[in-house]
């Protein structure tokens, strides 16, 4: 229902000017992961599973979700494998991306890791439970061993091996072929590509012979974390879908719309963020809210800006910032020029101010309003300073920013926002540490670095990434070698957090991270690398918390010094530097989050609704009830902080909150399902059918085996879709009747259509052909056990199928129960009379003596739910050698290390991050211990697989 706002809220409305920020909001809903930063994801994920094979299930369900096979996102010279960005706005991998993505997250979650090469694919492999396990996010594959619970690992997919499952019969690529949790059938497809893809196509990927694991490479990187910080007239509204196909709208991939190579997926949305400084005196310069800095200015009455002095130039600098990866800028202004001596400019800057670019400069007098459209260089960037030059010549007066505005477009993964299911969602809203951020992320290809760095010496570049190692390293060898990067704030600097991904392998050679908080007079080292045993591709960050007093600039120095003459054996891969500050004013202010969604009808119509929330304080939960037949399709999501509110808006009535038509559509939380499928009665079993098989596209059934055989075609209609299916046109209506040779007890029936043309989605209802299942004991007298209801929804797939990536239902195996469930049906005989409307495919008719749906939640963990501290598996360094001070992992920082060791030094206020390998001492009782405890959670079903 809707509501008035609170007089609490009203008078904090009136009392407090709006221009105040609120830093580092938070949204999530308890229907998917948070991802914000990586701790914050693995927590959402994992925190609420109480075993390690579950909590690597649900990560790679989730990552299934989130990304796309398709043309990966390349940015400075590398796939992008940072989770947390690709996550958040691109969601564009392919193998070798996904898995050094998920190799980056394992890795986070403290447990070893494996990249390999197999056959033109490319796999992550973790361990746990005393074995090796692959979790295959490019293909959605998964696969046991002959048990049917314990997932499989690289070495044994592809090898030889017999069970039950194959009739005893041993061949190469057992595992693959047979024993897949992802694929229709044995012998069948992946339900989860990309496009039809065989598991016997699989089972050649695990060749044994083609296995390479990349022992000195793993393809990984991390860092990155979400920011979104609110201003006063401040509003960011992301749309779950693409907003258009200009270059305004997207990141270009090699030049291109990353959308363009596979626009089927949908993968790309698109937010637009508006900001209205307000140029009053009191709120741009009594506490420096609405600009980051301002010199040789003042104020106008009523708003807006002047410089101080006639024939003195002044100049005001704006933040802009993006929270998703910017694409394009349009500023809007106003100014006054009274003649040609006079000035009005706009220039913008990438660097935080260490360059800038004239962007804009006023060629006319009197008052003149202008829009400035921005691609470069905004473009790729997460924040804009926007700096406005003034001078009057003969008076200060005669040049003049009457008004400014923002509108920013930003690129968003629309798979990973924030979801709504049906029935009760609950919401988070949050806000993290009152501080602004700083962040560097330079191309490090030839001279793109050269624009952030202060001081340099011995440095070399290669002009593309070379991509097996760092594209950064030493011109001469057995020098010292450094990049030094400076990072100034408007407000004293309250923390520094500074890495990246190094590649050490000469020996003698080391990597240090230092920094200086008084211009390089003196320095901290925090780090060193001297590693030199493989992997080589090396992650690690550190946090320094305590920072002097009065702090507004900090020096970040990465050291090297290469001891071979190939001086590229100690390198760089990537940096990644933020500086935290305090904002002119961090008093929390209160928020308005407003979902928008449709939601679809029984008849697939949609009605539009949404619902605002102001939050009068954070953290807070609250509830959107959502109603309609099937999931809702969410359209997008806004943040802002209200204006104020004045005498007028109480006198007409205060702005309405809750639902925008004033209804709460109750109903309980949506509760996913897992499905376990029972024996197959009918596979192997003789069949007559009444209509043969045509033979269109390589379809065909002349033996009279193919719809028993036991192998279900693929989820993907036309091309070679046919290949293994029995095809017939309209107006050809054939029986098909199996005998089970004897009575069975029946509980369930299924059939795979696809087709053929044309190819239709189940999930648009667009699926016209008709099959109704009979059945018999004597070959005479049949009885109906119904229709096959073809009209899908999203709400009835099983949590454990997974989806192709162009998410339709074009092959699909349709389930039919008996008429009076639970009860099974006894028969011998079962009779498929099939009405094709089209072109119609059928690769398989199955009799089951059980299909059995149970709940099965995704138990995401939000930010405040409590959840034992050793909700984690503990992080542990590799190497039995490393000289690593261990200490406790502390999620809050971002990356990992592996052979990084703490310089000595008396400073106690490093956070570090550890990676994976290795042991560490009493680990099996850390862990064990932390498993206990995550077990007292009493989490509803497990999942009966893994």
């Amino acid at each position: 229902m809707s509501r008035l706002l609170s007089l609490a809220a009203v008078l904090a409305l009136l009392a407090v000017p709006a221009a105040a920020e609120v830093c580092n909001v938070k949204v999530v809903t308890d229907a998917s992961p948070d991802y914000y930063d990586m701790p914050s994801m693995i927590r959402s994920i994992t925190g609420k599973w109480p075993t390690t094979a579950e909590k690597c299930w649900a990560m790679f369900y989730w990552n299934h979700i989130a990304r796309r096979q398709t043309a990966p996102m390349h940015l400075h010279g590398l796939d992008l494998a940072d989770p947390i960005r690709q996550f958040n706005d691109y969601g564009f991998t392919m193998c070798s991306t996904i898995a050094g993505i998920n190799c980056s997250i394992f890795d986070a979650m403290g447990l070893k890791t494996k990249y390999w090469d197999i056959s033109l694919h490319t796999v992550p492999e973790v361990e746990y439970d005393g074995r090796w396990h692959m979790y295959d996010d490019s293909m959605s594959a998964i696969y046991t061993l002959c048990d049917g619970k314990t997932i499989a690992g690289v070495a044994d997919i592809g090898k030889e091996g017999a069970c039950e499952a194959s009739g005893g019969r041993t061949e190469k690529g057992h595992i693959a072929r047979y024993h897949c949790l992802t694929a229709t059938s044995a012998r069948g497809f992946l339900t989860g590509a990309d496009c039809m893809r065989s598991l016997d196509e699989e089972s050649h990927c695990f060749n044994p012979n083609a296995l390479k694991y990349r022992t000195y490479y793993y393809d990984w990187d991390r860092g990155h974390r979400y920011i979104l910080n609110l201003r006063g007239n401040e509003v960011y509204t992301r749309s779950y879908k693409s907003l258009g196909t200009s270059p305004a709208f997207y990141v270009p991939n090699n030049g291109k719309d990353p959308e363009a190579a596979n626009t089927r997926y949908r993968i790309r949305g698109n937010g637009t963020r508006s900001f209205k400084p307000d140029l009053t005196a009191a709120a741009l310069f009594a506490n420096s809210r609405s600009a980051i800095g301002a010199t040789g200015v003042k104020a106008i009455e009523p708003s807006g800006v002047q410089p101080s002095q006639a024939g003195q130039p002044g100049e005001i600098v704006f933040r802009v910032e993006g929270a998703n990866v910017i694409t394009a800028l349009v500023i809007q202004a106003a100014f006054a020029r009274k003649s040609d001596a006079d000035l009005n400019a706009i220039a913008v800057s990438t660097t935080n101010g260490l360059t800038w670019k004239e962007v804009w400069k006023n060629d006319k007098t009197g008052e003149t309003k202008d829009t400035i459209e921005l691609l470069e260089p905004a473009n790729g960037s997460y924040e804009v300073l926007v700096k406005v030059s003034l001078m009057g010549k003969a008076a200060a007066s005669d040049a003049q920013l009457k008004s400014i505005a923002f509108d920013t477009t930003t690129m968003l993964n629309s798979k990973t926002q924030p979801k709504l299911l049906l029935g009760k969602n609950t919401v988070y809203v949050g806000v993290g540490d009152p501080t602004q951020s700083i962040v560097f992320w330079p191309d490090l290809q030839g001279n793109a670095y050269k624009p952030f760095v202060v001081d340099e010496k011995n440095v070399a570049t290669k002009k593309e990434h070379p991509g097996y190692m760092g594209v950064v390293y030493a011109a001469k060898p057995n020098e010292e070698a450094y990049l030094v990067f400076k990072m100034d704030a408007p407000a004293d600097i309250t923390r520094v957090t500074y890495g990246g991904r190094f590649y050490n392998r000469a020996p003698r050679s080391h990597v240090d991270l230092l920094h200086s908080f008084d211009g390089g007079k003196t320095w901290k080292q925090t780090c060193t690398l001297t590693e030199t045993k493989p992997p080589w591709d090396v992650i690690h960050y550190e946090t320094v918390d305590s920072v002097p007093a009065g702090t507004r600039s900090v020096l970040l120095k990465y050291l090297w010094n290469s001891s071979a003459a190939g001086t590229d054996a100690c390198s760089i891969y990537a940096v990644r530097m933020e500086a935290n500050y305090r904002p002119a004013d961090a008093t929390f202010q209160p928020l308005e989050v407003t979902f928008d969604w449709s939601e679809v009808q029984k008849d697939r119509s949609l009605v539009k609704r949404s619902h605002t929330q102001l939050v009068e304080k954070a953290p807070v939960r609250y509830t959107i009830n959502v109603g309609g037949y099937d999931l809702p399709i969410v359209n997008s999501l806004r943040v802002s902080l209200p204006k104020v509110i004045h005498e007028k808006d109480l006198r007409e009535g205060m702005p309405r909150v809750g639902y925008s038509d004033g209804k709460d559509a109750g109903g309980e939380k949506f509760v996913y399902r897992w499905v376990s499928y029972g024996k197959n009665l009918a596979e192997g079993k003789p069949y007559t059918c009444t209509v043969p098989s045509e033979k269109a596209w390589g379809s065909g059934d002349p033996d009279g085996k193919k719809l028993t055989d036991g192998v279900v075609g693929p989820p993907y209609a036309g091309g070679a879709a046919p290949g293994p299916c029995a095809l017939w046109s309209k107006g050809k209506n054939p029986i098909v009747t199996v005998d089970l040779g004897k009575p069975e007890s029946c509980g369930a029936f299924r059939i795979h259509l696809t087709a053929g043309w044309p190819w239709w989605d189940a999930l648009k209802g667009e699926v016209k052909d008709k099959v109704e299942v009979l059945t018999s004991t004597d070959d005479k007298e049949y009885t109906s056990q119904g229709f096959f209801d073809f009209d899908l929804r999203w709400k009835d797939i099983p949590i454990n199928h997974m989806m192709p990536d162009d998410e339709t239902a074009q092959g699909y195996v349709f389930a039919l129960f008996t008429k009076n469930p639970p009860k099974s049906v006894d028969a011998r005989y079962v009779r498929f009379r099939i009405t094709p409307e089209r072109m119609l495919c059928v690769s398989e008719v199955q009799v089951l003596d059980f299909i059995k749906f149970e709940p099965f939640g995704l138990r995401i963990a939000l930010p405040d739910d409590d959840l034992p501290k050793a909700s984690l598996i503990p992080t542990r360094p590799r190497g039995g050698e490393n000289r690593v001070d261990v200490g406790a992992a502390d999620h809050s920082s971002p990356g990992g290390s592996v052979g990084m060791s703490k310089s000595p030094s008396s400073e106690t206020d490093l956070r570090r991050e550890w990676s994976t390998g290795g042991a560490i001492p009493n680990a099996k009782a850390i862990i064990e211990e932390q498993e206990a405890a995550i077990g007292r959670l009493k989490p509803s079903a497990a999942p009966a697989k893994p």
